[in-house]
């Protein structure tokens, strides 16, 4: 159940993940991939708890290529591009207790 509940959470943000080379976040996309990303983690773990893993997950794959960025957030990206940025992101450790 708990993977389940990590899937929910990070599955989308995987398919909208705003990423570029050298930490340098596209124009509007950091603000773009933290809504995306809070409105959808907030519903599995609550705002808070959303917020930080979402941070988290910006921050563990905010070093890759600019042309991977942009892949992912065209869902073009390939199966072996969005796994790779699916266990960065997993490595938040998200508070997974239900939301009060």
């Amino acid at each position: 159940m708990r993977l389940k509940s990590l899937f929910a959470i990070v599955a989308p943000v995987v398919l909208l993940l705003p990423l570029s080379a050298h930490a340098d976040w596209p124009k509007g996309e950091h603000e773009k991939y933290m809504a995306q990303c809070t409105q959808a983690a907030t519903q599995q773990i609550g705002a808070a708890a959303a917020k930080s893993h979402c941070a988290c997950g910006a921050d563990a794959i905010k070093s890759y290529p600019a042309s991977d960025i942009q892949a992912l957030m065209d869902n073009k990206a390939t199966p072996e591009l969005q796994q790779k940025a699916l266990g960065q992101i997993a490595k938040c450790k998200a508070n997974t207790a239900p939301k009060k």
